[in-house]
């Protein structure tokens, strides 16, 4: 008996080779199932939306690498999946998940299919730097695996202290690719006011005034309402992207005299459309609540998948949060009013100089402003395309 079940052993062993050369593809597959030698099986997830930006494509791009790239616990690269937001075939998976805009997931399953998913945010504080988002997707890989469970952790910068934290997350905003087009715009609508210094340091704080007013009322609706966080996210996401260009290519071509409003004349109408093109402070209000409204990608991660959140289960979080968020936002802009308020009081003995320049401002600002809608514009037939 025992001379018997030597020789099965013996002849096992001699076939085992063999049968592996005869059947490379099936022990290939099981190497890179996603499966590592924990027992679980780990998928790297990237929700994309219509409208992408400069660092969504960048993340996009990190995360396929790393997928492919990575060698941890046995396994020669892991599953990378891509899926479409508005596709109505993902649309239990987005709610299910919570997708507000363009997002990475891990999603773990054990061996009795249980699954488990973890957003990792902090790709998105990471966009410009190749190597070190990389390797905190193979860090976050290699912990899922040897855990065995996705993590809970929120990735959100400073979340044990919530009000810093939405602060931050509005300066972050603020230098982000599409944001930071929509301030240059800002500062340079402020600025063609030169010669009035006051209302030039009015402007920006009415700019930002007209943001906060924007976000601490979604903020309200949110928190407070329970408003579908996934469902508004991606109307204003999908909706800014169509008006934003046209809009400001509109504005600049009136600062620049090339259209001409006089038909608005007599009435409310013409009142409130003077205003809006740059006769009253109330224009930086508007313009401010509108740039607010114009989520990408990118902005629309930041405020509705980590800064609602926060919100969420901070006391007065729906109120105060986003208040302190669109402070974050404007401030670029509100320095820059406060700079050249201030700066021009140093002219103020140069009036006939400052005049001479006013002319010259406008026409800049006009300009700067119609460059960044043709940018959006852009952003728009590509999205068409």
């Amino acid at each position: 008996m025992k001379r018997t079940i030597c020789r099965a052993a013996v002849l096992a062993l001699v076939a085992l080779p063999f049968l592996l050369m005869l059947f490379p593809q099936e022990a290939a597959a099981v190497a890179g199932d996603g499966g590592g030698d924990a027992g679980v099986a780990v998928e790297l997830v990237y929700f994309y939306p219509r409208f992408r930006c400069v660092s969504c494509e960048q993340v996009e791009s990190y995360a396929e690498e790393a997928a492919a790239s990575y060698r941890g616990h046995g396994l020669e690269g892991v599953p990378f999946t891509r899926l479409a937001m508005d596709d109505p075939a993902n649309r239990d998976r987005v709610e299910r998940y919570g997708v507000v805009g363009s997002s990475l997931y891990l999603v773990t399953r054990d061996d009795r299919g249980k699954e488990g998913y973890q957003e990792l945010k902090q790709v998105w504080f990471m966009w410009e730097d190749r190597e070190g988002c990389i390797s905190y997707i193979h860090s976050e890989l290699d912990r899922a695996i040897s855990e065995g469970a996705a993590s809970g952790d929120s990735g959100i910068p400073l979340g044990g202290i919530p009000f810093l934290a939405a602060f931050v997350l509005g300066l972050l905003t603020a230098v982000s690719p599409c944001p930071l087009a929509t301030n240059i715009a800002a500062v340079a609508y402020i600025a063609r006011d030169i010669e009035d210094r006051r209302k030039t340091a009015l402007s920006g704080v009415l700019y930002t005034a007209g943001r906060a007013a924007t976000y601490v009322a979604l903020g309200l609706t949110l928190v407070y309402l329970g408003v579908s966080v996934v469902n508004v996210s991606g109307f204003l996401r999908n909706t800014s992207v169509y008006y934003l260009g046209p809009l400001l290519v509109l504005v600049s071509l009136v600062m620049l005299d090339v259209i001409n409003l006089s038909f608005l004349k007599g009435g409310h109408i013409s009142r409130l459309g003077e205003r809006i093109a740059g006769k009253g402070a109330l224009g930086a209000f508007l313009l401010g609540a509108l740039f607010a409204l114009s989520f990408c990608p990118y902005s629309a991660v930041l405020f509705f998948g980590m800064l609602i959140p926060l919100a969420l289960g901070t006391t007065a979080g729906g109120l105060y949060m986003p208040a302190l968020y669109a402070v974050g936002t404007g401030l670029p802009v509100l320095l820059a009013a406060l700079a050249i308020a201030f700066g021009v009081g140093a002219w103020a003995g140069h009036v006939d100089r400052l005049q001479r320049w006013e002319r010259y401002v406008r026409k800049g600002a006009g300009l700067v402003i119609l460059g960044v809608g043709i940018y959006y514009v852009v952003l728009l037939v590509k999205t068409l395309v």
